[in-house]
């Protein structure tokens, strides 16, 4: 599956209509130079033998070849004399080049990033809305799909799967490219004649055995060397691509293929706040995936310890000890009428005592007349009470709750995706695609500006402008800054036909027309960028006018276009796209 889905072999075919290219350049590369590390390993394993050649001859043969022994076989006493001249990287180099041939390409059939159902899925969710709103389905127009859009992008907003299993794959991979390079790289020392061996692999016996009546040689010395001087390269390439994978994880804005992150930023809703939250400082977003990193080393398999102990020991909540939980203003409302209750029954209780003690005693008249006496009294009591109520009530006022402030979007499955699509999909689509999805306005916005365009009267040209699209156009000229940035494309159909536009040398979005007097123009009109059409405008009509000398009393050479329209065109078109 991994293999399939970085290559995009279906894609290729012509039998995948519903995916898109998840692997960037760097995961094919990735791929390719791991593939070159098997190639290379079957090479030197064909070549070499499953046993690495041997040849000893007597030590006589040096100085003299005249010698008879020189001519005799000595294939067994090379096998004898193999395993006391041959150093380890000799005997082993090629089964090296192989495991790690087969680990480097094996960690690809690991379901970590590749081959995961949980990576594809929240590709094709995103999919989903991408082809939905690209193609502008009737669909997209329904409610409840927009509410289905929105929990779908809520959870790739809040997500971080993808950016997790993507920095452990390419975490892992690049651990192994660096064990790999230092091990190659130390076993092809020992195969040059620099002298170098660090840890002590190359063999004592100097190439004499049996008592030194034997002199060996290893033929195959050359051809491990070469071939692992190439196999270093290309490891080293490998550890670089994987490393560069591994900070486009990070979620660093700007850096690493994550412009997104920066776009994003710049995003703002009708009330100015921004719409993501982005956090731009590069030293924040390292230390907080430092912490992260610690945590899961160090913090996490205690928490799984912890839930696990407590599964295993049945401590969670039964159905019994699960109590329905009242509404806390539903609690204070009767929490103050016991106490009014209260208070009431105390009153007259009091009272009641009061009244009976009289009577036994009495003492009615004398009652009455302490009554009299007591009313001021328990008026002044009355007051302090009342303090104290009032005291109690705004004790009890319900204190604001507490917001959790909103995390870093950095890390995102949202922006990954995108992202990682860049570098497959053109980023302008990217771009407007981030205007259907947040409540921005779009190109399409773009509208002739009637006070800015003017007609030159000098050499009647009609100069066009249009006005600002807002952030989107800022983001779209940041990402064509190297290629002209947006260009607005149009001509005038007439009374001759289309009059094609010319630019002009203070705004390169400006369109200029060569324009006849009295006649009425219809201007047809598209937004582009790197040759291709992001935006269709709205047409928009105007009439020049015969005679311009009042104009050019009042305005000079350059009449503004909104001094000619007649107010009953200015009427008919201004909704569909006039503005002043």
């Amino acid at each position: 599956m991994a293999f399939l889905d970085i290559l995009n072999i279906p894609g290729l075919l012509g039998t995948d209509l519903h995916s898109f290219k998840r692997a960037n350049i760097y995961d094919k590369i990735d791929l390719g130079l791991a593939s070159v590390v098997g190639i290379i390993g079957v090479v030197v394993l064909i070549l070499n033998g499953f046993s690495t050649p041997i040849t000893c001859v007597p030590t006589s043969c040096e100085s003299t070849n005249t010698n008879p022994n020189c001519a005799l076989d000595w294939t067994y006493q090379s096998g004898l004399c193999k395993g006391e001249v041959q150093s380890f990287p000799d005997a082993s180099f090629h089964y090296l080049l192989v495991i790690f041939a087969l680990l480097l390409v094996g960690l690809l059939t690991v379901p970590i990033y590749w081959g995961s159902n949980a990576s594809k899925e929240l590709f094709d969710n995103f999919y989903y809305i991408w082809a939905k709103l690209k193609n502008g389905d009737e669909e997209c127009k329904d409610v409840e799909w927009k509410r289905r859009m929105h929990f779908v992008l809520d959870q790739l907003k809040s997500g971080k799967t993808l950016s997790t299993r993507y920095a452990i794959y390419h975490g892992l991979a690049l651990v192994l490219d660096l064990v790999a390079l230092v091990i190659v790289g130390l076993f092809t020392l020992n195969f040059t004649d620099l002298g170098l061996d660090p840890l002590g692999l190359a063999s004592t016996s100097g190439g004499k055995c049996a008592a030194d009546g034997f002199t060996c040689a290893i033929p195959n010395r050359d051809l491990f060397k070469w071939f692992g001087v190439l196999t270093c390269f290309v490891l080293l390439v490998k550890a670089v691509i994987n490393l560069k994978c591994l900070l486009f994880s990070l979620g660093l804005p700007g850096l690493f293929g994550r412009n997104f992150l920066i776009y994003a930023d710049n995003l703002k809703d009708n009330s100015d706040k921004s719409i993501y939250n982005i956090q731009t400082n590069p030293i924040m977003v390292l230390l907080h995936t430092l912490l992260v990193v610690l945590k899961l080393i160090f913090i996490a398999p205690i928490q799984w310890l912890l839930a696990f102990c407590r599964f295993y020991a049945r401590k969670h909540d039964s159905p019994k000890e699960i109590i329905k939980r009242l509404s806390a203003t539903n609690i204070r409302a009767e929490q103050k009428e016991t106490k009014k209750v209260e208070k009431e029954a105390k009153a007259l209780e009091t009272a009641v005592n009061g009244d009976d003690a009289a009577v036994k005693n009495g003492d009615a008249a004398a009652k009455n007349g302490d009554a009299k006496k007591e009313k001021p009294k328990e008026k002044e009591e009355k007051k302090p009470k009342e303090a104290e109520e009032k005291k109690e009530e705004k004790k009890e006022e319900p204190k604001s709750t507490p917001l959790v402030a909103r995390p870093a979007q950095n890390w995102s499955d949202l922006f990954f995706i995108i992202d990682i699509l860049s570098y497959n999909i053109d980023p302008c689509d990217l771009i407007l695609f981030m205007t259907k999805i947040n409540p921005v306005p779009g190109l399409e916005n773009k509208k002739v500006s009637v006070d800015i365009s003017y007609l030159d009267t000098t050499t009647t040209t009609m100069v066009v402008s249009h006005t600002d699209a807002g952030v989107i156009e800022g983001l779209l000229d940041t990402e064509l800054a190297t290629e002209g940035g947006l260009q607005i494309v149009g001509w005038l159909e007439g009374p001759t036909g289309i009059m094609w536009s010319q630019k002009t040398q203070d705004n390169p979005k400006n369109l200029a027309f060569a324009v006849s007097l009295g006649s009425t123009y219809e201007l047809v009109s598209a937004v582009y960028g790197r040759g291709r059409m992001l935006a269709r405008l709205q047409n928009f009509t105007f009439q020049c006018p015969q005679d311009t000398k009042k104009q050019i009393k009042k305005y000079g050479n350059n009449v503004p276009l909104s001094a000619f329209i007649s107010q009953s065109l200015f009427q008919k078109f201004s909704s569909e796209g006039v503005t002043a």
